[in-house]
């Protein structure tokens, strides 16, 4: 019962928003959005997801903000919100903040459980309180999103944090489930079918940065769960 109405639910949600959007630009990209990776050696990405490098032996893990080696490795791993809400700040405020600056301030609000290795991740609800009252960011946490929703909220200038499987890194892989990752959706383009992304986690230069996944492989990954923030002061 549950999994119809989420289908109803969604349905109706995609046909609202594409009715809204009949006049919308057909291609629409947020310029020169920074990009920051959950872990301050972007170079090492890749090696830290493969387990050839341990996160804690990165040698910039200062800038992060963390206090040990072991806090940095806590936070890189789990820090995938704070990463897409560092980009956005940089690029709607010009404020570069470290990444477990941001996590401390976060969990302040309840936005995240301690430890981290035993949390559920990012807590929505809180975080749009923190991003509100810290940041002075109107945001909202939807639960039910489409991607018709996210289209009509970039082509208001608003970003959008997607809620998807890790592994969209590689997206013509098959996920075992949804959600659990948090990318920053920074554009798409109806002609060609694609939403562009900055991945967080992404481990190679073709997967992080205006990231290209087709709508139809952003759905096998998405958990249509995100967090909508703005761009010009309302959301």
């Amino acid at each position: 019962m549950h999994s119809l109405i989420l289908r109803l639910v969604l349905f109706w949600r995609a046909t609202r928003y594409k009715l809204m959007d009949r006049h919308a630009p057909k291609r629409f990209v947020l310029a020169e959005v920074p990009y920051f990776a959950q872990w301050e050696s972007r170079e090492l990405v890749a090696k830290i997801l493969r387990g050839d490098v341990q996160a804690q032996d990165d040698p910039r893990w200062r800038n992060s903000g963390a206090k040990s080696r072991t806090e940095y490795a806590s936070w890189s791993w789990a820090g995938c919100g704070m990463a897409c809400f560092k980009m956005l700040l940089a690029h709607r405020n010009g404020a570069v903040v470290p990444l477990v600056d941001l996590g401390k301030k976060c969990t302040a609000y309840g936005g995240y459980d301690m430890p981290l290795e035993t949390s559920i991740g990012l807590q929505y609800g809180p975080f749009v309180e923190f991003a509100q009252r810290a940041y002075d960011v109107p945001s909202k946490s939807v639960a039910v999103l489409t991607q018709a929703q996210i289209v009509h909220e970039l082509a208001l200038g608003n970003y959008v944090m997607a809620s998807v499987n890790a592994m969209i890194r590689n997206p013509q892989s098959v996920p075992a489930s949804k959600g659990g990752h948090l990318v920053l959706v920074v554009g798409y383009d109806l002609g060609e079918k694609e939403f562009y992304i900055h991945n967080p986690s992404g481990g190679s230069v073709g997967s992080e940065v205006y990231a290209p996944v087709s709508f139809r492989s952003f759905r096998r990954f998405f958990s249509n769960r995100g967090i909508v923030v703005s761009g010009k002061g309302v959301v």
